[in-house]
């Protein structure tokens, strides 16, 4: 990562307007209500970590005998060879 420094725009920005500080809640004033969460957590919950038209495909891909194409596998083995070398 390169970082490029402006030595020229230090100090040189343009008036802006002040920013107001974020004062403290007052006593009480902090309270949250978290009447939905029930149902998020349900929601959650009920989401499936398998996508089943993902595993066919992954299952078509492996028993199908041309994946993946030679094409690419002689463009991985030709990177493979030049790194080595």
């Amino acid at each position: 990562m390169e970082i490029d420094f402006n030595p020229s725009r230090v100090g040189n920005s343009p008036a802006t307007q002040p920013v107001a500080k974020n004062r403290a809640p007052a006593s009480g004033a902090d309270s949250a209500t978290l009447d939905k969460t029930s149902a998020l957590k349900a929601a959650i919950g009920n989401i499936s970590l398998v996508r089943p038209e993902k595993v066919d495909a992954a299952r078509a891909s492996v028993a199908d005998t041309k994946f993946p194409p030679d094409e690419v596998l002689k463009a991985i083995a030709s990177l493979i060879a030049e790194k080595m070398q």
